[in-house]
């Protein structure tokens, strides 16, 4: 049996640019599905800075236990896990990089995606199709406004 896995997609919301959620705020959701779901671990699928996603690293803890986050190694990582992807000259192909997030996402545990983004709807349909969704599926802070709302410029 695979471990539990938790996919979170970390990203822009298209339909509100104004507000997003702060990376404490988005922290606590993800640690409450984590929670919930019981997962030891989290794939998290962003374009975010890796200023944001190692904050997002220490403050994702339950029960006093930091929740890895792992993501897919960098091009120059010794992990050789794109090597399929070099032999066939698709090392820097962005749409190709995005379909191996959606997969990983959509095979998951359980997913917690982001609202208004159409790469996490993608995923839902995936996941409802390959009959993969989970109870714990939901959306980044479910119900939640954001406790931050930029400035328009």
């Amino acid at each position: 049996m695979m471990p539990l896995r938790t996919p979170v997609y970390f990203g822009s919301n298209a339909k509100k640019p104004s507000c997003f959620y702060p990376v404490p705020q988005a922290a606590d959701c993800i640690a409450r599905v984590v929670e919930r779901a019981n997962a030891p671990v989290v794939y998290l699928s962003t374009d975010a800075a890796e200023s944001e996603t190692g904050l997002l690293q220490s403050l994702v803890v339950v029960n006093g236990r930091t929740v890895p986050l792992v993501t897919r190694p960098s091009r120059n990582s010794a992990e050789k896990w794109d090597a399929l992807l070099y032999r066939h000259g698709l090392q820097e192909d962005a749409q190709v990089e995005a379909m191996l997030d959606k997969t990983i996402c959509a095979m998951s545990s359980v997913f917690i995606g982001a609202s208004g983004s159409t790469f996490t709807e993608d995923i839902f349909r995936l996941r409802k199709g390959w009959e993969s969704a989970s109870s714990c599926d939901e959306y980044l802070c479910q119900g939640e406004l954001p406790n931050y709302i930029a400035e328009n410029e």
